[in-house]
């Protein structure tokens, strides 16, 4: 179907990146905000591009936020292979085309955490027919776990199959790979972002404390 007879629809979070999807009757989805939960998020805009029927726009990625990396999607995973990999699932296209020579203006919007498909379909899809473009703001966490198994599936692709790095990211971890296995057997592991809000923001209990009162600053 031409793109002038596409609808669109943006996905915007402040955990994730910037993707967008459009309509065969398909949506636009855009997420912001790249940063260690990235390859979650990328994973969740497939899947809610594959329950509203939208194509993806490869994200763009936060340069404001803790990290402050200017880094784009494409110097760090194959944009062409994330394409064409799940091109039977979704269609994905590089940049949000043009409305009347002018860029989309999304309609903001919030999905609650941990939305299943009804609540995709209930919720977004209205706005998405009726806007065009519709911007999620926060989707951290906003895809169910408890999906059925084409969906389940589909995720499983796009983490394990559809987002590898690029050469040179893929270059510098075999080449550290190979110097911690053959220059000493001990090494130490460290979380960049080992933090209190980052604790707190999981929802995990990471344990610290012993006996009959636990530590619940977190």
């Amino acid at each position: 179907m031409p793109m002038m007879q596409s609808l669109k629809m943006v996905i915007s979070g402040d955990q994730g990146c910037l993707n967008t999807f459009t309509h065969d009757a398909r949506p636009a989805m855009t997420l912001q905000k790249l940063k260690k939960s990235h390859r979650r998020i990328v994973t969740y805009s497939v899947v809610a591009a594959r329950i509203l029927n939208a194509t993806l726009v490869v994200p763009k990625l936060d340069k404001q936020s803790y990290w402050k990396d200017s880094s784009n999607f494409s110097q760090i995973f194959n944009v062409d292979w994330f394409i064409s990999h799940l091109a039977e699932d979704v269609r994905i296209i590089k940049e949000l085309p043009l409305k009347g020579g002018e860029t989309w203006t999304p309609y903001n919007m919030r999905v609650p955490r941990k939305c299943n498909e009804s609540c995709y379909l209930n919720r977004v899809l209205p706005n998405l027919l009726k806007r065009r473009a519709v911007q999620f703001t926060k989707f951290h966490y906003r895809l169910s776990n408890r999906l059925e198994t084409d969906l389940q599936k589909l995720r499983c692709r796009v983490n394990y199959h559809a987002l590898k790095f690029t050469d040179p990211i893929t270059q510098m971890g075999e080449k550290l790979a190979m110097r911690m296995r053959t220059m000493k057997k001990q090494y130490i592991a460290l979380h960049l972002r080992f933090e209190p809000d980052m604790l707190a923001f999981s929802g995990c209990y990471y344990g610290g404390a012993t006996g009959r009162h636990p530590r619940r600053s977190f």
